[in-house]
């Protein structure tokens, strides 16, 4: 797990640039951002660009962080394969 927060570099990074670490690095990017990321998820797909997939928590507190890892544990568990996430966008909320 990478945190740009906590990563100086990292926080210098465009929504795109960071997706496009997490794609090299083979992880889900994870962000709050619905917003941003939903749109270059989908001008990513529209260019047949790949990604590691997408978790967007929609509603949630940053520090909720028990809600988020209950959400992403079972997100996770229905998509237990990496291969089932490349180039998936799931929205994360507290129903599902």
């Amino acid at each position: 797990m990478r945190a740009a927060g906590e990563e100086h570099p990292l926080d210098q990074c465009t929504d795109e640039e960071l997706l496009r670490l997490a794609a090299a690095d083979g992880r889900i990017m994870v962000t709050r951002n619905v917003k941003d990321f939903a749109r270059i998820a989908h001008k990513w797909a529209q260019a047949g660009r790949g990604h590691a997939g997408c978790a967007l928590l929609v509603g949630i507190d940053h520090s909720e962080y028990g809600l988020i890892i209950k959400r992403l544990e079972r997100a996770l568990s229905e998509r237990p394969s990496p291969d089932d996430w490349i180039g998936y966008v799931a929205y994360i909320s507290r129903g599902t």
